[in-house]
């Protein structure tokens, strides 16, 4: 398996799903988990995309599903960690001119950051900006009391044991702390570089029903892309629970939406 090396301490092992010659497209999808959602939940997904001819680059992230030692106290990174130390070595396998990021809530934000930096389009399901202004009425009591709760966890831990509340499992302190400041202020001021330099492409798709990415929280990050597209979907009524993570059990509705925006507009 390959791997490569997270800021000189942690390996971190790279899945590549490729397609067969018959319809391989030549593009690439480097595709980003969301919290604590293992990179092999997304199987069916990597499936049906493969399927249409895509090669997907992905890993979980580091010393999280499959990579050890797995996060303590004595493991931590941030944002920047990931724009700096793990974006760029995921990207690096690609073997094609044209290839894109694609993340799932957590990996959205990061795919939205990292193209906003760079200019390199990306693709977000189910993700935001989580600014707790973003939610309304009831919801956005619920999401402030989640601050409430995550930074007296994570400090107390030394990370963030996500197990504990029903969020992810254990993650870096420094990426809660981000992660929880953004809740607050809506800002990514953690992120080092010129946000607002005129890039960024990004293709954002919502699914209605998502308590934990609202269409107001999606249209929020869209405006890290200075070019991008927002569209909402449907799930599909086969599909019961939370539309956040529930759509990863049957995927095509969100991969032919895909399918059509890279053929569209590549």
């Amino acid at each position: 398996m390959l791997t490569f090396t997270f800021k000189q301490k942690h390996q971190v092992k790279v899945n590549i799903y490729k397609p067969i010659a018959a319809v391989d497209r030549k593009m690439t999808l480097v595709f980003m988990t969301a919290t604590g959602v293992p990179l092999r939940k997304y199987a069916k997904l990597f499936e049906n995309l493969v399927a249409k001819g895509y090669t997907l680059i992905g890993a979980d992230y580091p010393c999280c599903g499959e990579n050890t030692p797995h996060v303590d106290r004595s493991v931590d990174y941030n944002y920047q960690d990931l724009m700096d130390n793990f974006i760029p070595k995921l990207v690096g396998f690609s073997e094609h001119d044209s290839t894109y990021l694609f993340g799932h809530s957590l990996g959205g934000q990061m795919a939205a950051i990292y193209s906003a930096l760079t200019d390199m389009p990306m693709i977000g399901v189910a993700t935001g900006n989580i600014h707790f202004k973003n939610w309304f009425g009831w919801e956005r009591i619920k999401i402030l009391r989640v601050l409430a709760i995550f930074k007296p966890l994570t400090l107390a831990y030394g990370y963030f044991p996500g197990y504990k509340v029903g969020f992810g499992n254990k993650e870096a302190k420094g990426l809660m702390d981000d992660w929880c400041y953004l809740l607050k202020t809506g800002r990514f001021d953690f992120i080092k570089g010129d946000l607002t330099t005129g890039k960024g492409r990004g293709f954002f798709i919502h699914i209605e029903g998502d308590r934990y990415s609202p269409y107001a929280s999606v249209k929020h990050l869209t405006k890290l892309c200075t070019e991008s597209t927002l569209i909402s979907v449907e799930l599909p009524k086969h599909l019961k629970g939370n539309p956040h993570g529930i759509w990863i059990k049957d995927p095509e509705f969100i991969t032919k939406r895909i399918d059509q925006q890279i053929v569209n507009g590549h």
